[in-house]
């Protein structure tokens, strides 16, 4: 999978938690195109970048339960690190 079609598929993931319409996880996943333990690293990801993501038995629905901003709090952390690893290489060349 290319790195955009990735960002394409998380930023998809954060629109249907705000909405809490996300279904379980193997909906998800089919939803997204992936496999139930891509669905689980996803959710991790999010988390340990600050995405507050709980699940309501009731709804059968995954939730964000906090102000989380995908371009802000995921992808700016995500170009920090990539311009971080980009001068390590460049570094050791």
């Amino acid at each position: 999978m290319s790195y955009s079609n990735y960002l394409m598929k998380m930023e998809r993931l954060v629109e249907l938690l705000k909405q809490e319409n996300t279904g379980h996880a193997d909906y998800l996943a089919r939803r997204l195109g992936v496999s139930r333990r891509t669905i689980f690293r996803y959710l991790d990801e999010l988390r340990m970048k600050g995405a507050n993501i709980g699940y309501l038995k009731s709804k059968e629905t995954y939730y964000l339960g906090n102000e989380f901003d995908f371009t802000k709090d995921y992808l700016l952390s995500a170009m920090k690190w990539h311009s971080t690893t980009l001068t390590l290489v460049h570094i050791g060349n």
